[in-house]
């Protein structure tokens, strides 16, 4: 069973398959597609093009030294407006989209994403195979609303791992305790950290939960596309997802990439996972993108044991002609 790699790329054909969407009239279409990085630098910092030497990881990196969270808050409220548009329509549609034939076609496969959105859980939890309590692949507490009945028992056949954190999680590591004599509670730190499913805007795609209370804590729960990395990539629920990510990469005779450009501000990130991959059986490794050619060339030299194929493919391309570099299951 193959172990997916999500990157932006696997959001790109979600526009165009869930069609267009409207508001309360047939004029009034609404604007809530995936971004990527274009619409990032228009959609985050007003710019056509990143300015002369500066990448849109600098903008961000720029953005973060000053204490400015803005561009990332308008990163995830455009995330987070695809997930209610976007997703649910593709998840709820009745019809054999791209995307449901892809999670049918690999039941009981994993996914680790490098996207904060929640596009493959919304479409596995209406397939009933992901829950919020255990499918981050951490425990998770979730707040079940009080008429939702039916998940109680309920195990999740895939796991989606957010290898650099999800909109969906905030995480607490203190909490207000009162030790006994003490006529005041103070604030200590937990044990261990408490994970929470906080579907804030998003109740929709997961009915039957509700989101929690507070700050929306955006600058906390994911880490912001900034060229260095490795610093967030020790927060406490960023850092037990990727060593279960690893693990789980270990364990798969081959992995496969769709949409992923191993961009090399991201190697602190994929490195680990290619490592642990070479200590798999397989040693196998697909990548699925329009780029795939030089993609795989580009990471082969500094992977020499892994076995890499390239499939020059959308994600939609790619699925309608059958999975190739995968065997097709039925």
């Amino acid at each position: 069973m193959p172990t997916f790699i999500l990157g932006a790329g696997f959001n790109l054909d979600a526009t165009s398959e869930a069609g267009p969407i409207f508001g309360e009239s047939l004029h009034d279409q609404i604007d809530c597609g995936y971004p990527l990085v274009g619409d990032a630098l228009r959609l985050c910092f007003e710019l056509d093009r990143a300015p002369d030497g500066k990448s849109v990881e600098d903008l961000f990196a720029n953005a973060s030294e000053r204490g400015d969270y803005g561009p990332l808050r308008r990163l995830a409220g455009c995330l987070r407006k695809a997930d209610f548009y976007i997703a649910r329509s593709i998840a709820s549609d009745k019809k054999l989209n791209c995307y449901r034939r892809f999670f049918r076609t690999f039941a009981g496969s994993n996914f680790l994403t490098f996207n904060y959105d929640s596009l493959p859980e919304t479409l596995l939890f209406q397939l009933e195979r992901w829950f919020p309590h255990d499918g981050y692949g951490l425990p998770v507490a979730t707040r079940v609303l009080p008429w939702s009945k039916g998940f109680d028992g309920k195990k999740s056949s895939s796991l989606v791992l957010h290898l650099h954190g999800s909109l969906c999680i905030r995480t607490s590591e203190y909490e207000a305790r009162r030790e006994r004599g003490e006529g005041v509670a103070w604030l200590t730190k937990r044990d261990e950290p408490l994970y929470s499913f906080d579907p804030r805007s998003i109740p929709a795609n997961f009915r039957g939960f509700d989101a929690h209370v507070g700050t929306d804590d955006i600058e906390s729960r994911i880490i912001a596309p900034i060229p260095d990395k490795s610093r967030d990539l020790e927060e406490p629920f960023i850092r037990g997802t990727n060593e279960n990510a690893e693990a789980m990469v270990r364990a798969s005779d081959k992995v496969v990439a769709i949409g992923y450009s191993f961009n090399h501000y991201d190697r602190a990130s994929y490195q680990r996972l290619l490592h642990a991959l070479g200590k798999s059986t397989g040693r196998r490794l697909v990548v699925v993108s329009p780029d795939a050619g030089t993609i795989a060339n580009s990471i082969r030299p500094c992977f020499p044991d892994l076995s890499i194929e390239a499939v020059d493919a959308t994600f939609r391309e790619w699925t309608a002609a059958s999975f190739p570099g995968l065997v097709q299951r039925r």
